[in-house]
């Protein structure tokens, strides 16, 4: 009659969780690569590890019953690190593009954004001048220099391209003198004018890009479909919301993942 009695109480344990979306703790460790200077993402504070990517994966770990470990590969090594299944996954504010996905694979987006150009805040340059007439711009390496060179170097713009590891450095940069202007994803300028940086938005709204999760190609540990998953469920419980008030504070609360078709709706066109 115990034995039956506890078997029944297992069971009722059992389909509680199951009802209420509770996952089962696994040994499985999830090594997501960060970067430590590239807010409002990621970023690293007295030796913890903020940002929005970063507490957005704390939820979809727990969701899932892994854990998580952040890995300090500067910003250019770490795609090479996921393509080559040293780390498992890259967040913090990765662009989507058709290149990339020939080595990586990407869930769904969860975020669009555009750029922005940012001068010193004693600077007399506008929208037009900080990216022309011989101005000097900086630029994280990955899609938003690829920007700059698809749509003005290419095209016969005088510009001069400065390559940055880190947002931060070409942030100091800039406050320094060192270049005009420096060429950022819309969330990263925000947060680091209300940081207080010694700089400010002449221009915005030059282009825009997918943010999206990748994994190794192929996704040998089938995190994807868990991520999204997941991405869903902080969207339908409110998390979603909580998340961009704190860290995209006036951004708008769309529905995530996005629909996108990265074959028809970015590669084709």
């Amino acid at each position: 009659m115990k034995k039956n009695l506890v078997l029944m109480m297992t069971g009722m344990v059992f389909i509680l969780q199951l009802a209420c979306g509770t996952a089962f703790a696994t040994d499985e460790v999830v090594t997501v690569c960060v970067d430590t200077e590239y807010p409002p993402w990621t970023w690293v504070e007295k030796g913890e590890v903020k940002g929005f990517d970063w507490e957005l994966w704390q939820f979809i770990a727990q969701d899932n019953g892994f854990t998580i470990e952040p890995s300090f590969v500067p910003w250019p090594q770490s795609l090479i690190a996921v393509e080559k299944g040293q780390a498992d996954v890259q967040a913090g504010g990765v662009s989507f593009t058709c290149d990339r996905a020939e080595k990586l694979s990407f869930a769904k987006p969860y975020w669009r954004h555009s750029f922005f150009a940012l001068v010193r805040a004693d600077s007399d340059l506008n929208g037009v001048t900080a990216l022309s007439m011989g101005a000097k711009v900086g630029s994280l390496m990955g899609t938003s220099l690829m920007w700059l060179e698809n749509n003005l170097k290419a095209k016969g713009v005088d510009v001069t391209l400065q390559a940055y590891d880190s947002t931060d450095l070409g942030m100091k940069d800039l406050e320094n003198g060192r270049i005009d202007t420096m060429f950022v994803d819309g969330p990263t300028a925000k947060s680091f004018i209300e940081k207080g940086r010694n700089v400010k938005a002449v221009g915005q709204g030059y282009g825009y890009d997918f943010t999206a999760y990748s994994v190794p190609k192929g996704d040998p540990k089938n995190l994807i479909p868990k991520i999204e998953k997941s991405i869903k469920k902080a969207y339908e419980s409110g998390k979603w919301a909580e998340l961009v008030a704190k860290f995209l504070p006036g951004s708008p609360v769309v529905s995530v993942p996005m629909d996108v078709d990265y074959d028809k709706d970015v590669c084709t066109k």
